[in-house]
């Protein structure tokens, strides 16, 4: 009678443990169950869908974090290898002075391009990791975009570009007025860099007087991007055609921080384009209601949100 029992235990755990099996032998390289549903009961068959998509996620996450790593060895790779090759050439033979200063220069600014990107990678990885945090209170958006066009004009002004704008006064967001400055001034340095000889800058700040949020708009006369680059542009690591940048030294990160920025304080970010017509980022914020009395209190946004 116990053997009897017995027998029908061990029949009843025998799929059990054939799927137990299974996921013991799942290598890192399939990430894949070596078991199909038709050899399980009907009951087990749940647990094997669920397990081969906790799977197929776990897959993906190492695939995305090889795809990283590479990444960041190549974007490392060509300024060190730029560096290099200057320091390099210079040495080649005796210089006059002015000849070696421009070598430094340009390992200076080569070294500033190194510094920026790691920089930008390590403020991706404290988002990821949820230490990156970012504030959320009232403040005037008009105001962090003057302190940002005064920043960048400049540069505009260097490059021959004119940079205009139309900023209403009492703009007022329910965001964290860094993050907002620093989505502002990548995209107003977006515009200097990508743009043409004599080119144009616009940037617009304004409330919307239907309660839906402040809207930002910064519009050059610039190279552009088709359609197939739009659709990427806020990818982490996605470059167009490295000819469109003046340095050749591009991360393709600052659009995806700004994104990633925007997503957690409650903002979005569009983006229009024409190959050498211009491009046109279109950003909203959160409308904060500031009373005579009153403004809303400061609280803190986790980077994980």
């Amino acid at each position: 009678m116990i053997f009897g029992g017995w027998l029908l235990v061990g029949r009843g755990l025998a799929p059990l443990h054939k799927l137990s099996d299974a996921v013991s032998q799942v290598s890192e390289r399939d990430f894949k169950l070596p078991i199909g549903k038709a050899e399980l009961s009907r009951e087990l068959v749940p647990i094997h869908d669920r397990l081969t998509q906790t799977l197929l996620a776990l897959r993906h996450a190492f695939e995305r974090e090889k795809q990283a790593v590479a990444d960041i060895s190549h974007e490392l790779r060509t300024p060190l290898a730029a560096m290099l090759t200057t320091l390099e050439v210079s040495l080649r033979k005796p210089r006059q002075a002015e000849q070696y200063r421009a070598t430094l220069v340009e390992c200076r600014d080569i070294g500033k391009q190194l510094g920026r990107l790691v920089e930008r990678i390590m403020t991706l990885a404290q988002m990821d990791a949820g230490t990156d945090r970012v504030r959320a209170e009232a403040f005037d958006a008009s105001e962090v975009a003057i302190d940002c066009v005064a920043l960048i004009r400049p540069l505009a002004v260097g490059h021959g570009l004119t940079l205009t704008t139309d900023i209403a006064p009492a703009a007022y967001a329910y965001a964290d007025p860094d993050r907002v400055g620093e989505v502002f001034r990548n995209l107003l340095h977006n515009a200097v860099e990508y743009n043409r000889p004599a080119g144009t800058i616009h940037m617009t700040v304004a409330v919307d007087p239907a309660g839906g949020g402040v809207h930002c708009e910064v519009r050059d006369t610039g190279i552009g991007m088709g359609p197939e680059v739009t659709a990427k542009i806020f990818e982490r690591f996605y470059r167009a055609d490295p000819s469109r940048h003046a340095t050749g030294i591009h991360s393709g990160l600052g659009l995806a921080i700004v994104k990633e920025y925007l997503d957690r304080m409650g903002g979005t970010i569009a983006v229009e384009s024409q190959p050498w017509v211009g491009t046109t980022f279109r950003v909203t914020l959160p409308a904060a209601r500031v009373d005579e009395d009153s403004t809303p209190s400061e609280t803190s946004i986790a980077a994980a949100s």
